[in-house]
C-alpha cells in the first residue's frame, strides 16, 4: 500500500487526475456510442480521424489563427468529413454486410495514420494550448507533502465535458433533430415509416462523433503537452473500454464509464505501489470484464430480447 493512503491531499490529487483522464476517455466513448446507436457499427478509425482533426488545429494555429477559432473550424470540418464518410463509404458498403464496413474503417485507420505521419512527421510537436498556462500552471489547494494542486488543464477538460454533456442532452432531448436521432436509434424501421430521414440521422451521428473525437484529441494533446501521429492509439482503447463499461447504446453510460475507468486507472497504481502503470490498464479492463459478466449490456445499456 502507498504510504500516502491516509493523506487527503494525495487522495484528492489522484481523484482530480483520474477525473481528468476519465473525461478524455468519456469524450471518445461518446463518439463511439453516437455512431453505434444508429448504425450498430464501431468506427475503428475514430482515433485516427480525431488525430487528423487535432493536427488541423495545429496547422491553423501555425498560420496565426486563434486557438479557439481553430478548434471551431476543425470541429466543423470534422463533422463534414464524418458525415461524408458515412454517406459516401459506409452506407454503400453496409448493403454488402458488416464485414466490409469493418475492413473499411480499418483501412481508414491505416491510411489516416500513414498520411498524418507523412505530412507532419513522426516526431511529437508542441500542440496549441487552449487553456492559459498549460500543464505547468498549477493552483495549490492544500499544502503539505505531497501537496494537492489542480492544473488549469484539469479544470478546463472537466468543464468542457460538463458543458458538452449538457449540450448533447439539450440537442438530443429538446430539438427536432435529436428526436429524429433517438427515434432511429430506437427503431430504424418504425422511424422510416414515420417519415424520419434515416440517412440524414446516420450522417448526423457520424458527423457529431467525428467532431467529438477532434475535440478529445485536442484536449489529449493539451494534457500530454505533445501531439504526434499515434496520440489517440491508447485513448481509443480506453474509449472502447469506457463505452463497453457504460453500455454501447447509452450516452450517459459512456460518460460514466469513462470517468469510472479514469478513476480506476488512477487509484489502483496510486494506492497499490507494487502495481505499475501498465498493469493498471489490465486491472481496468478486468473491471470491464466483471461488469460484462454481471450485466452484458453494460452498466446503463439496454438489454435486448430476441424472439426465436
Amino acid at each position: 500500500m502507498s504510504p500516502n493512503i491516509d493523506n487527503p491531499a494525495y487522495l484528492l490529487t489522484l481523484l482530480t487526475g483520474g477525473l481528468t483522464n476519465g473525461a478524455l476517455y468519456a469524450l471518445v466513448a461518446l463518439a463511439i456510442v453516437l455512431v453505434y446507436k444508429t448504425t450498430s457499427h464501431i468506427n475503428l478509425a475514430q482515433g485516427e480521424m480525431a488525430t487528423l482533426g487535432a493536427f488541423a488545429v495545429f496547422a491553423l494555429t501555425r498560420h496565426g489563427v486563434n486557438v479557439w477559432l481553430a478548434i471551431a473550424i476543425a470541429l466543423v470540418l470534422s463533422f463534414a468529413v464524418g458525415a461524408g464518410l458515412e454517406r459516401g463509404l459506409i452506407r454503400p458498403l453496409e448493403r454488402r454486410g458488416i464485414f466490409p464496413v469493418i475492413l473499411a474503417t480499418l483501412a481508414l485507420f491505416l491510411i489516416i495514420n500513414a498520411g498524418v505521419a507523412i505530412i507532419w512527421g513522426t516526431s511529437p510537436v508542441a500542440p496549441p494550448r487552449p487553456f492559459p498556462g498549460g500543464i505547468e500552471d498549477k493552483v495549490d489547494v492544500i499544502g503539505g507533502a505531497p501537496p494537492f494542486f489542480v492544473t488549469h488543464v484539469s479544470i478546463g477538460v472537466l468543464a468542457v465535458l460538463v458543458v458538452l454533456l449538457l449540450g448533447l442532452w439539450l440537442l438530443l432531448e429538446k430539438t427536432k433533430l435529436g428526436l429524429g436521432y433517438r427515434a432511429v436509434a430506437a427503431n430504424r424501421e418504425a422511424a422510416e415509416v414515420m417519415g424520419i430521414p434515416v440517412g440524414r440521422m446516420y450522417m448526423f451521428g457520424w458527423g457529431i462523433a467525428a467532431a467529438l473525437g477532434t475535440l478529445a484529441a485536442a484536449l489529449v494533446a493539451e494534457t500530454a503537452g505533445a501531439l504526434d501521429f499515434n496520440s489517440m492509439g491508447a485513448i481509443l482503447i480506453f474509449g472502447l473500454a469506457a463505452a463497453t463499461l457504460g453500455g454501447f447504446d447509452s450516452v450517459p453510460g459512456a460518460a460514466v464509464g469513462g470517468l469510472v475507468l479514469g478513476l480506476v486507472m488512477a487509484f489502483v497504481p496510486g494506492l497499490f505501489t507494487v502495481i505499475e502503470g501498465d498493469l493498471s490498464l489490465v486491472i481496468a479492463l478486468l473491471v470491464v470484464l466483471v461488469v460484462l459478466l454481471v450485466r452484458p449490456q453494460g452498466l446503463f445499456g439496454t438489454k435486448t430480447l430476441e424472439r426465436v
